[in-house]
């Protein structure tokens, strides 16, 4: 069983266990990543960060980042902005639209989370995970973290971080106590085979094969579900067992997994591919079998999906058509708003009063209010905006 003193007593080798490939888990003709590079999504045709190379144009994090040297603690409310472009973490006042500081946070930035009394940002083309102090933001922590970070998920019983790693199929597992990688889980490489959609799948080279994106942790605390490029299928993985038990179909092009409110369902956003590959609906697992039970028309490229905490409201958005959906419990819909193609993140802030949408190609996060889908600001001038996390 895996307690915070098996953690702590696995700190001292855990470089060891990320070489290895040992892994844990809470995102077609391209050249596939190196390590080190930026993340490219090639399986379904596109990249996810269209016009964006693996180097930022934008200046980098020494000549653009604002030095934290204010001990000021981070306020409620505010948001902390991925900047993938310009390798920073920035702080953003979202009523006035200010970006208070930018923070460095790593290469090519993707994913942002609150935890435990920091900010943990995902840096996919550092294999890194940079950890900020809410309390006192001067204090930045990296966290070598296998490969090419993505996915980030927060187990507060056990005090775990688990990170996806996208190019080496695992899940990393991060006490947030030691700020230490503790354990890696690798996923099986080949992934789920019976699949219902195109394409084919299962290639098993390193770094091109199943790659992790998206996690999303059981509320009984027993499980982790994975989202998976390449396969596009999500893996269970048993966090006692520290295994996967099983996998079953899943999306192509996998952006974001949550587990419904009540339980008993997976919401599975994915942007799809070219052609047949295209998805135009957000999917709805079944979580004991893992049996797709429901297809939500939501738009072309479904990004990103949040549902209120007692599940009266769901809401998705459309990349290329660039709306955003609400839904209500028996998933009619409620109301679009457009937005702009280019939409990419979907946040629902922790009072679930406002959505926060980032537009990654437009530089752009919108504030929006959650119960009548007003636009209520939008904030500009942000470098290719990925993982967006709000202050608690």
């Amino acid at each position: 069983m895996l307690t915070r003193r098996t953690f702590a007593s696995l700190a001292g080798i855990a470089a060891g266990s990320v070489l290895l490939g040992a892994l844990p888990g809470c995102a077609g003709s391209e050249k596939e990543p190196e390590a080190g590079q930026a993340t490219r999504f090639a399986d379904e045709g596109e990249n996810p960060n269209p016009g964006e190379g693996g180097k930022s144009e934008m200046p980098s994090a020494s000549e653009s980042a604002s030095a934290a040297s204010s001990a000021a603690a981070l306020a409620p409310g505010l948001l902390c902005v991925a900047e993938y472009a310009n390798n920073t973490l920035a702080v953003v006042d979202p009523s006035t639209g200010e970006i208070l500081q930018r923070i460095a946070a790593g290469q090519n930035p993707a994913t942002a989370l609150v935890a435990d009394g920091w900010v943990y940002v995902g840096s996919s083309g550092g294999g890194e995970v940079t950890a900020v102090s809410i309390a006192d933001p001067s204090q930045v922590t990296p966290i070598t973290v296998g490969k090419q970070p993505l996915g980030l998920c927060y187990d507060e019983a056990r005090g775990i971080l688990y990170v996806g790693d996208y190019f080496a199929s695992s899940i990393h597992l991060v006490d947030t106590q030691l700020k230490s990688l503790v354990k890696t889980v690798k996923l099986n490489a080949s992934g789920y085979h019976n699949r219902t959609d195109p394409p084919d799948c299962c290639r098993i080279d390193p770094g091109t094969g199943r790659r992790t994106v998206a996690l999303a942790l059981a509320p009984e605390g027993d499980l982790l579900y994975c989202a998976n490029y390449g396969t596009f299928d999500v893996a269970r993985v048993d966090l006692e067992a520290a295994a996967e038990i099983e996998a079953f179909d899943g999306v192509v092009g996998p952006r974001q997994i949550l587990v419904s409110a009540d339980g008993a369902q997976l919401l599975l956003a994915g942007v799809g591919g070219e052609g047949e590959q295209q998805v135009n609906d957000l999917y709805v697992l079944d979580r004991a079998s893992g049996k797709r039970v429901l297809e939500i028309p939501v738009g072309q490229s479904v990004a990103g999906v949040a549902q209120a905490s007692d599940g009266s409201a769901v809401w998705a958005i459309a990349r290329d058509d660039g709306e955003l959906v609400a839904f209500d419990a028996d998933w009619s819909e409620t109301g679009r708003l457009p937005l702009g193609v280019g939409i990419d993140t979907l946040v629902l802030a922790p009072d679930e009063k406002t959505l926060l949408v980032g537009n990654s190609i437009g530089g752009q996060v919108h504030v929006i209010d959650a119960a009548t889908m007003a636009l209520m600001n939008t904030i500009e001038g942000l470098a290719s905006p990925k993982g967006i996390a709000v202050i608690a």
